[in-house]
């Protein structure tokens, strides 16, 4: 089943996406709705005619939302949530790894990635998580750790295990790489050369 990931550029995109859902009778899971409630990090579900799904998360841990739109039809249900909501597109998402110089930019490129969970290896977003990873700020380690496990590009796994001995981490981000390493499966990217 196809599934695209698409970051809106509004922070609170929910209201014009249940819009958007009623225009075009997609309908709510109501189970979803019930639990958002109680989340940190909500997320709503429709189901589109013909079985595809959209779903939002509202991530706390990103401080972002996504959309994640699945099913046969999926590049339809893409095009038609990005024409009623504007998202990064994969070369802005580049750039903004690109130019983060302060700490405070490159936490949020690097969550941006994560948000949008490129399946393909980059070497662009490959340098700025292995360069947030060896960074001596915490915040950045791990929200480079957040990029890496959104991404799960097997390329990653080998720096996340050196994290877990890295006289330059700390205890927390230590100990959330290890979970990863516990936690994720390492599928996508390609596999490394050499």
């Amino acid at each position: 089943m196809a599934e695209i990931r698409l970051v809106p550029r509004d922070p609170k995109p929910s209201d014009t996406l249940s819009r958007l859902a009623k225009r075009h009778g997609w309908k709510i899971d109501k189970k979803f709705t019930r639990a958002a409630r109680w989340e940190e990090s909500p997320e709503y579900f429709w189901r589109v005619e013909g079985g595809s799904t959209a779903k939002l998360v509202q991530s706390a841990a990103l401080n972002r939302c996504y959309v994640v739109v699945a099913g046969a039809e999926a590049d339809t249900l893409a095009a038609v949530v990005q024409d009623a909501i504007p998202t990064f597109a994969p070369a802005e998402i580049l750039d903004r790894l690109s130019v983060a110089c302060s700490a405070a930019d490159r936490i949020a490129a690097l969550h941006l990635v994560a948000a949008a969970a490129v399946p393909h290896y980059d070497q662009t977003i490959y340098t700025a998580v292995h360069a947030g990873l060896e960074d001596p700020n915490s915040l950045i380690q791990l929200a480079a750790l957040a990029a890496a496990f959104y991404c799960r590009w097997q390329q990653f796994e080998p720096l996340i295990e050196r994290m877990t001995t890295s006289p330059h981490a700390g205890g927390n981000v230590k100990e959330i790489a290890s979970n990863l390493l516990g936690l994720t499966h390492w599928d996508r990217g390609s596999k490394p050369h050499g």
